[in-house]
């Protein structure tokens, strides 16, 4: 193999693709700074705008050529103490209290494999398939 120097056509793309590279990401790393902190501005700028708002008693507002802006106050629940919520569940809204199915459909396939017990009050349908891998070549 022969000795490739600065000025050989390869070597030659492969530092111009290089350059190319280090710019894009570098303009990336940019972008994505930007995007962080014109992010965190406006989410600074929409907190400030949802206490005037609510301040002024207004659920949503209609400006001319920009669009409506509204309230949007929601919450989302996550859990600290499944055996609390699990007790309030049962008792208060046994509907949130769901199957998982998939777990289920595994308990069902091991009972017809003669692996268990068949989970009272469920019932199964099956699927006979053909599965195919075609081989590589």
């Amino acid at each position: 193999m022969s000795e490739r120097t600065a000025d050989h056509p390869a070597i030659k793309r492969i530092n111009h693709l290089i350059r190319r590279f280090s710019g894009a990401k570098l303009a990336l790393e940019d972008a994505k700074s930007t995007e962080k902190e014109a992010s965190k501005e406006a989410s600074k700028i929409e907190a400030e705008l949802f206490d005037a708002l609510e301040d002024a008693g207004l659920r949503s507002v209609k400006v001319d050529g920009m669009g409506t802006y509204g309230l949007n106050d929601l919450a989302w629940a996550s859990i600290d103490d499944r055996a609390q919520a699990m007790a309030w569940a049962e008792e208060q809204r046994p509907e949130l209290l769901t199957l998982n199915h998939q777990q289920l459909s595994v308990l069902v396939r091991d009972s017809l494999k003669g692996d268990g017990e068949m989970p009272p009050g469920v019932t199964f349908t099956t699927s006979r398939r053909i599965s195919w891998r075609k081989a590589s070549k």
